[in-house]
């Protein structure tokens, strides 16, 4: 798997602390372009080393229940993400998604994470993650 590249909270903690010291972090998901859908995305940090993290993803609004909407985490921000996800997500299903990610060696940078229509071509929901320091 794709080493975990991002400078999110999950994965910028520091050294010695314990998984239960390592709080879920909720990001809000803001409607895009006119799509009236938001909801959150949950980081829930389940191991140090390796780095093992469950992302959640909860939509709100008016969407087709049986639809694939895809998601994904990204470089860049909601505005203007940088090319493929650094990491895909599960499809949002029913207004829900859930994935585990692995990885270490966390890089610097703005990330959001993006829901898109089903063509997958425009964000209907997208939220900043937090930026943290890197602690060793």
């Amino acid at each position: 798997m794709r080493s975990l590249l991002l400078a999110l909270p999950f994965a910028l903690i520091v050294g010695s602390a314990a998984v239960a010291d390592v709080p879920p972090v909720k990001v809000p998901l803001l409607p895009q372009h006119g799509s009236r859908i938001g909801g959150t995305a949950t980081f829930t940090h389940l191991s140090m080393k390796p780095a093992v993290v469950d992302v959640r993803i909860v939509l709100d609004g008016v969407f087709i229940p049986e639809n694939q909407y895809p998601a994904g985490i990204y470089a860049g921000t909601c505005s203007k993400l940088d090319g493929d996800p650094a990491y895909k997500l599960s499809p949002v299903i029913g207004g829900r998604s859930d994935t585990r990610l692995q990885g270490v060696a966390p890089k610097s940078g703005p990330y959001v994470v993006a829901v898109f229509k089903t063509s997958g071509t425009q964000t209907m929901s997208c939220g900043a993650l937090p930026a943290m320091k890197h602690h060793t």
